[in-house]
């Protein structure tokens, strides 16, 4: 029998619970194990069952079928990277009973699927009803029949988790409360139901979404008006919304949200968005760039290289050094393209990001070393993700590559968008007391695009300010009077307060003309030269006359 099959930790895990069953499959042979709890409460024939599949499929109340079918497929093809979905299965009286089932594939690794395994647990027994807030719960809602046309949105708070970290528990329910509260006020005569963590549902019958996105819009509001109205602090939140037709199965409708919800969170930070087929198309994109971003990652970050854009002086005939970027090739014909302002996002949330920084660290410090022993005071700067400065190791591992490849940290710079503010700022200031005492420049990118900018500039020590491209490129325009106003006192201000200032986005001799009146000791854009693989990025410091 397979050692898949029988070991010590699905005994232990088979009777954790009388309300979750568990099972595991080996495909290599097709044969599966049920607990003995599993093969009792649905009447199965046996622990072990070949083709399990076919088996489980008629206890899958016929209108789930689809929805379990398309989720499992999802799986094994590698467009998501877990089986979740919530349907009803038939138990050995022939009840139907509602489950949520999760699961997962294993590889191998040449990436060939090897075990499926997960849980079952019976939603059947649950409360009716959300001790918090007293509304229904999601368990409710999936027993739910659409007889009606209407719709349906799942609203949720933003930034709850960070909430509850700076706050505690307690306040961060006291949030959910609130914003409970202001969706029953503002959706008279629908169901509400607490769906899940920080995630409301509401149905609204014969309610067109048009009237259920001005309900979101109200509840918005008022969650920015928490602060004077309760002394809370003011958030806001994010829903998705969708069309439900008579006979829809409640699942599948949930599923839909959950994906509208999910792009807006993504796409706008803060929103809302109607379901429509072009977002699920985008979800089922993303969940198969980040498998395949994964596997990558698995097999040594293949097919992640870096490209090198020159930083030229202020009078534009020498370079001082360049911006190393991260790029990837992906594997999977069916992605095709894969740019970092898709990609990056998506190792964020999947945790990639530590493994690829790290990755991009080290081979942008590697080649600092070359060009450093051929050239005079030449500086290399690589991007850092807030995530890694969160990571204890990461800064230290900064240095110990900088000795291991006898590189001069003094030219050697770290750049961090504004997103460094998503995170502790005596964790930052910290790390960047140890890269600065060390000698590593911090330069601070994207300056002007957020809203703490100069929040930024005096509560953390930096060297380098990188004016945001779009800025820059503004003064290509007809009406450039507030970007130059703009840029010109950027570069005055940095120059004061002994910051070195670097112009994105030089992409014309008009541009570059402009800038040159003001105090910018650096320049970057493509009227010099796109971001390049090393043999280019050669030849482009030979034309600009690189002092050895």
């Amino acid at each position: 029998m397979s050692e898949i099959l029988d070991n010590y930790l699905f005994d232990a895990f088979a009777n954790a619970s009388e309300n979750t069953f568990i099972y595991v499959c080996d495909m290599n042979t097709g044969l599966s194990r049920w607990s003995k709890q599993a093969v009792k409460f649905w009447g199965l024939e046996d622990e072990y069952i070949e083709d399990a599949s076919a088996v489980w499929i008629e206890h899958i109340h016929p209108d789930d079928r689809k929805l379990y079918t398309d989720d499992i497929a999802a799986v094994f093809e590698g467009r998501s990277e877990q089986h979740n979905c919530q349907y009803r299965a038939k138990d050995r009286y022939g009840e139907y009973v509602w489950v949520e089932c999760r699961g997962s594939v294993i590889k191998d690794a040449d990436g060939k699927p090897t075990v499926f395994a997960g849980m079952m647990t019976r939603l059947d027994n649950q409360s009716k009803y959300d001790e918090l807030t007293h509304l229904l719960t999601g368990t409710e809602l999936l027993r739910k029949s659409f007889d009606d046309s209407g719709s349906l949105m799942l609203i949720g708070a933003d930034g709850l988790r960070n909430i509850n970290s700076r706050h505690g528990l307690r306040y961060g329910n006291s949030i959910l409360k609130y914003l409970a509260d202001a969706i029953v006020d503002n959706s008279p005569g629908m169901e509400v139901y607490r769906f899940r963590g920080d995630e409301f549902a509401v149905y609204g019958k014969n309610v067109s979404v048009q009237e259920m996105s001005k309900i979101y819009n109200k509840v918005n509001r008022i969650c920015g008006d928490a602060e004077s109205a309760e002394g809370l602090i003011s958030f806001s939140a994010s829903a998705g919304i969708v069309q439900v037709m008579p006979k829809d199965n409640a699942a599948d409708m949930i599923s839909k949200a959950e994906l509208s919800l999910l792009y807006a969170k993504e796409k706008y930070k803060t929103g809302m968005s109607i379901y429509s087929e072009e977002i699920e198309q985008k979800q089922i994109r993303k969940n198969t760039v980040s498998e395949t971003l994964l596997r990558s990652i698995k097999n040594g970050c293949k097919g992640f290289y870096l490209v090198y854009q020159p930083i030229l002086s202020n009078t534009g005939d020498t370079v001082v050094g360049c911006e190393s970027l991260l790029r990837w090739n992906a594997p999977n014909d069916a992605i095709g393209n894969c740019y970092p302002d898709e990609f990056i996002p998506i190792l964020e949330k999947n945790g990639g990001i530590i493994e690829v920084g790290n990755f991009v660290m080290r081979e942008a410090i590697k080649q600092a070393s070359i060009w450093q022993k051929k050239y005079k005071q030449f500086s290399v700067s690589f991007n850092v993700s807030y995530f890694q400065l969160e990571e204890s190791q990461f800064v230290p591992s900064i240095i110990k590559t900088i000795d291991e490849y006898g590189v001069n940290p003094e030219y050697i710079t770290v750049e961090l968008t504004e997103s460094v503010l998503n995170v502790d700022t005596n964790l930052v200031k910290k790390s960047f007391e140890m890269l600065k005492s060390k000698g590593v420049k911090i330069a601070l990118d994207d300056f002007g695009t957020g809203n703490s900018s100069f929040w930024t500039l005096h509560n953390i020590d930096i060297d380098i300010v990188k004016l945001d491209q779009s800025f820059i490129r503004g003064l290509g325009n007809s009406s450039t009077d507030i970007d130059y106003a703009i840029v010109e006192s950027v570069g005055l201000m940095c120059n004061r307060i002994g910051y070195k200032t670097v112009a994105e986005g030089v992409e014309t001799d008009d541009i570059w003309r402009m800038i040159s009146k003001f105090e910018f000791t650096g320049l970057q854009g493509y009227l010099f030269s796109r971001p390049v693989e090393i043999g280019e990025f050669e030849k482009i410091l030979t034309k600009y006359s690189m002092e050895k």
